[in-house]
């Protein structure tokens, strides 16, 4: 181990057993957060000097004694849990949209209005009666399309 190295192996061993000054501390514990192989060293360092390290006579009451100070808040989220937003108007709804659309092709269908699509009455080439309408031919063209996948 070069001389880094080990400065920064006797740097951890006094962060761990809680040395030094609260500058010292502050600037390991962020070398920490940004350096991953300076937390594995403590972690190794933690795990050689942990029978070095006082115990707990009782874990539980520590542990409640903790959760219960004044000074340590729970984490609080910073963003809503849920954003609110306005009512939708009824015009916005999509039910509103649905009934427009169909309300306008049976406008269209009683009206005739499709029956203009037909190709032989744009060009009177032939009678209507004869004719078939845009809507059998593309039937006709899927049903074709659609056998000749089956049939492979």
């Amino acid at each position: 181990m070069n001389v880094k190295g080990n400065e920064l192996t006797m740097r951890t061993e006094r962060y761990v057993r809680g040395e030094g000054s609260p500058e010292e501390r502050s600037s390991y514990e962020e070398l920490m957060l940004s350096d991953d192989t300076v937390l594995e060293l403590y972690m190794q360092v933690l795990a050689k000097l942990d029978s070095e390290l006082p115990g707990l006579s009782d874990p539980e009451t520590f542990t409640q004694q903790v959760v219960e100070h004044e000074q340590i808040k729970p984490y609080t989220h910073k963003a809503p849990l849920r954003i609110l937003e306005r009512p939708k108007r009824w015009y916005e709804r999509a039910i509103v949209h649905y009934t427009i659309a169909a309300s306008i092709t049976m406008l269209f269908l009683f009206t005739g209005a499709f029956d203009r699509l037909l190709p032989g009455e744009m060009n009177g080439d032939a009678p209507l009666s004869e004719t078939p309408s845009y809507s059998e031919q593309w039937v006709e063209k899927t049903t074709g399309w659609l056998d000749q996948l089956l049939s492979r």
